[in-house]
């Protein structure tokens, strides 16, 4: 294989793991500044903690590396940092005090107006680049810079073991979950038809994670054994980008009728 190829397969593999260091982060901030954990859907993050257990199991049985074996034990971790914070905000911590004077958000209209008119504004594609854009980019730095700061090549084995067929079946369970676990949020977000609560940036790290995965192991070879034997990390990986891109499209969907609707009362 190509030195080009080697380097470009290992560049995707760092990134991999940068982007899923990072990737549940976003969320936790989103609901330590709402204060609020409504906008995700429960048996999303349990699904995947399950998914994540199974994959913890199989890299462990299979005697995967060192860095996949601690992927896997951080992702462990970050999910019930965000069970954690759901489970508090949702049973713990006090709903925020409504408004006494019903007719107060009437007589504070133009107030408002002047308070409202600024945030709509300020949703610049400029904006949203700085937003998305430099966390993004940072990630990518972070994992191209680690990749040429290690002393390992990227490239696997000449001869890999054989996989165990127990540890293969929690690959393909682990898929399987990882497929399962974004649809019970895809529903939560139809039915409220809102995205709030949500960070729009756990999404992205998500996507580019599992392409960046999903070309570290494909630019190393797509020899049909070799596909074969990787078959329930690409299926876990490109699988859930689908459902990804319906989220995004979500994202897009009920964003732009909130700020449409916003506009209407400022009008």
């Amino acid at each position: 294989m190509s030195t080009l190829r080697t380097q470009l397969a290992g560049i995707c593999g760092s990134t991999s793991l940068a982007c899923w260091i990072v990737v549940l982060l976003p969320q936790l901030i989103e609901q330590w500044r709402l204060q609020s954990a409504e906008g995700i859907a429960i048996g999303f993050i349990l699904v995947w903690l399950v998914g994540d257990i199974t994959n913890l199991a199989g890299a462990l049985w299979a005697g995967l590396r060192s860095n996949v074996v601690f992927l896997a034990v951080w992702f462990c971790f970050a999910d019930g940092l965000i069970i954690a914070s759901y489970v508090y905000y949702t049973y713990y911590k006090p709903p925020p005090e409504e408004t006494e004077n019903e007719t107060e958000p009437l007589l504070n209209r133009r107030g408002s107006d002047a308070v409202l008119q600024p945030i709509v504004e300020n949703t610049s594609t400029e904006s949203r680049w700085v937003r998305y854009g430099v966390p993004v980019v940072l990630v990518f730095a972070a994992g191209t810079m680690g990749y040429f700061l290690s002393s390992d090549s990227g490239e696997p084995p000449a001869e890999d073991p054989p996989m165990p067929l127990g540890a293969e079946i929690l690959g393909y369970l682990s898929a399987a979950l990882y497929l399962l676990a974004r649809i019970p949020q895809i529903i939560r977000n139809t039915r409220r038809k809102s995205v709030e609560g949500l960070s729009l940036l756990f999404f992205i790290f998500s996507l580019l994670g599992n392409l960046t995965y999903a070309g570290y192991i494909l630019l190393f070879s797509t020899e049909w054994d070799y596909v074969v034997k990787y078959m329930p990390w690409l299926i876990g990986s490109l699988g859930t980008i689908v459902e990804d891109l319906i989220i995004f499209a979500q994202f897009a969907a009920y964003n732009g009728s909130k700020q449409h609707h916003v506009s209407a009362i400022l009008d």
